[in-house]
């Protein structure tokens, strides 16, 4: 996705319209979800889908997870859609029109950064790229988008009046981890460890060790090396279904497609890694474990 794509995209971030829509000086409860008193650093706090068909992409997400929308605008202007379940916000879609590139419909993941202008320089010199330069939000914040040293790309926020906070449950249809492919697993790992003040672990699983990304006592996202060559490294968004078999077979009667099927093979089977009908990549998983 090249630098005039992402450009476009920064300024749709959903999180600023809804925070910007209650008390700036009152953390606390709004309209669709509460935030923490200070900014929960390390903690990927907004997510957006980026795509060329924004309808097809209702229908297709409505269908699989029983999402709903709201129709809005961002601040620069331009449609953007809220998305929506159980009255709670879980992210945004914003329509760009098809740069004549075929991979750069994509879940975008927002990754809660102490500063902003610091993490991007941080990022520059340890061989990643400014793809959008910090950029203020107004009274809710700064923002901006980077490609890491491999390649993946990730937004960078820091607000000035807290994170939407750890208090919604995980349930169906919610957004539940984010993982990243890396070409090499740990040197990605320290990367983000200190672009965002992140501490690194290791677990055992079957398979082998993986690696976790935590703050605040929690696990925030996993790094794993990409199972082959040939995929350029990203990061991939999970979201919760009630019966993932059920829903992969799902995905297809929608017009996604299949990449890996449930399998016992594969964590057991209770994933799935599946496109939508334009091509964005995400991650299905059995809820509850």
């Amino acid at each position: 996705m090249n630098r005039m794509i992402f450009a476009r995209l920064l300024p749709a971030l959903a999180l600023a319209l809804v925070i910007g829509a209650c008390s700036a000086t009152a953390p606390g409860p709004t309209a669709g979800f509460s935030l923490s008193n200070e900014p929960l650093l390390g903690k990927f706090v907004w997510h957006d889908l980026v795509t060329d068909d924004v309808e097809k992409a209702r229908r297709f997400y409505g269908g699989l997870l029983g999402w709903k929308f709201e129709k809005s605008t961002h601040p620069l202007g331009g449609d953007y859609t809220l998305i929506t379940l159980d009255g709670q916000y879980l992210g945004g879609m914003v329509r760009l029109e098809d740069p004549a590139e075929a991979d750069y419909s994509r879940w975008l993941p927002y990754l809660s950064v102490a500063d902003v202008d610091a993490a991007v320089r941080f990022a520059e010199t340890a061989g990643g790229t400014a793809v959008v330069a910090p950029l203020d939000l107004g009274n809710i914040g700064r923002a901006a988008a980077i490609t890491d040293p491999e390649g993946a790309v990730v937004g960078l926020l820091r607000s000035r009046v807290g994170d939407p906070d750890d208090s919604t449950e995980s349930a169906a249809g919610r957004i539940v981890w984010n993982e990243l492919l890396a070409a090499e697993e740990g040197t990605a790992a320290r990367f983000y460890g200190s672009l965002a003040g992140l501490e690194v672990s290791t677990i055992s699983r079957r398979g082998g060790e993986y690696t976790l990304l935590r703050a605040q006592g929690r696990d925030r996202a996993g790094v794993m090396q990409r199972p082959d060559p040939r995929v350029t490294p990203l990061w991939l968004t999970y979201f919760a279904v009630d019966d993932v078999a059920a829903s992969a077979r799902r995905v297809t009667e929608l017009g996604g497609e299949v990449l890996l099927a449930p399998s016992p093979d594969l964590r057991e089977g209770q994933l799935a890694v599946v496109t939508d009908p334009n091509g964005a990549i995400l991650a299905l998983q059995q809820w509850p474990q």
